[in-house]
């Protein structure tokens, strides 16, 4: 079909080139994106406002902590996603109001910065700079032409790309944000999700782990073997919710009752699954070399879930001092295995755990104070005033 509509361009690139931007728009093709694209660009910002743009159909869980400090600085929030994030409903947790929300199509990215209605922005965040719709990844501030903004901040997720995609300078004018804290990049690590009181723990212990079931993200086999030793100590009074797309892998039957297989839930789902947890299995493994990462170049998205819902995470020594944790605030493990850590949290009082779960509040806390801190540093580091105007 797309070769038949596009038959009448003379020139070969061209023709090409058509083709990949027409298979692109119809695979993508969302009627409310569209018209809510286009309210956007004739949108009355106010004053004192920051855009927020995720252009991924991922990373939603960073978009509320973003904004909740940005509210509380005083700002006006306005939210551009992409419509695939936005049916997640990640900013549930805000009110009617509070925010506008906006979404678009993959295919109004490379016209972005041509867009007027950016110039009255105080300052725009692209919570992602990577775009993944494109193999191998992009740069999206390239790709989109919004590098060329003195008001701009973005987010790196992997500090291998800060190179690859010509962040230095970013970096060096304090405008590169990491969600950890590295040698490179302003850590600002948002883990907002909703006023959320501390919870007492269940009578029956509840486990939570959330993420692709990728080997690459997380070691399933070692929740097997942790469930092997739980049962052969002949507990039964506890349960494991598994969050996440993807295969699971080979279950032993008679570990089947203890786990629940929720699959990838929408935000608002998966943040009432957190609140039923008591403890949160990042399920990092020590002997994957690919999750060095975590420790490296890149941060695990399960620690912004658990300062965000203060769960206590069960997690091994050589990923906990990265995150905050130690023995105070979490259960760590080494040579006992992760199924000997969990036997500890099934174990553990409520008066035991009510005061490790206020030792995460307060670095939590911590956390916040200094990410604040931290966003308003980048933020002064952009032009003042008058954005940069787009180039023609």
């Amino acid at each position: 079909m797309l070769r038949l509509l596009t038959m009448c361009i003379p020139f070969r690139n061209l023709r090409k080139k058509w083709r990949t931007f027409l298979r692109d728009f119809l695979s993508d093709y969302d009627r409310d994106a569209r018209r809510s694209m286009r309210a956007w660009r004739r949108h009355p910002v106010a004053g004192r406002t920051i855009l927020i743009l995720e252009p991924n159909y991922c990373h939603g869980e960073v978009i509320p902590g973003f904004c909740r400090h940005l509210l509380d600085m005083g700002y006006r929030v306005d939210v551009l996603m992409h419509h695939s994030l936005a049916r997640q409903s990640p900013l549930c947790c805000f009110k009617e109001g509070d925010i506008h929300i906006f979404t678009a199509m993959c295919t109004s990215w490379k016209r972005l910065a041509k867009a007027r209605v950016l110039t009255r922005y105080e300052a725009i965040l692209i919570s992602t700079s990577a775009f993944y719709d494109i193999p191998g990844w992009a740069s999206f501030l390239h790709m989109t032409g919004l590098d060329k903004f003195a008001n701009l901040l973005a987010v790196e997720h992997e500090l291998k790309d800060i190179p690859r995609f010509g962040e230095e300078e970013l970096d060096r004018q304090g405008r590169l944000l990491t969600l950890g804290s590295f040698p490179r990049g302003m850590m600002v690590n948002p883990h907002f999700f909703g006023e959320i009181p501390p919870a007492p723990r269940n009578r029956e212990p509840v486990f939570i782990t959330v993420g692709s079931l990728s080997a690459q993200r997380k070691n399933h086999e070692l929740l097997v073997e942790a469930l092997e030793t739980v049962c052969n100590e002949g507990y039964r009074n506890f349960s494991v919710i598994i969050v996440g797309e993807g295969e699971l892998g080979k279950i032993p039957g008679h570990l089947r009752p203890f786990l629940h297989v929720a699959g990838k839930l929408d935000f608002p789902a998966m943040y009432e699954a957190m609140r039923r947890a008591d403890y949160f299995l990042p399920l990092l493994d020590p002997g994957n070399p690919a999750h060095n990462r975590y420790i490296t170049t890149g941060v695990t998205g399960s620690a912004q879930l658990v300062y965000g819902f203060a769960k206590i995470p069960v997690i091994h020594e050589k990923f906990a001092s990265f995150y905050g944790f130690n023995d105070r605030n979490a259960l760590l493990y080494r040579e006992e295995t992760l199924g000997g850590a969990m036997l500890r949290a099934i174990r553990q009082t409520e008066e035991e755990y009510a005061e490790m779960q206020q030792a995460l509040l307060q670095l939590g806390r911590d956390i916040d104070r200094e990410s604040r801190s931290n966003l308003e540093r980048a933020l002064a580091a952009c032009s003042p005033s008058e954005p940069q105007q787009a180039r023609p």
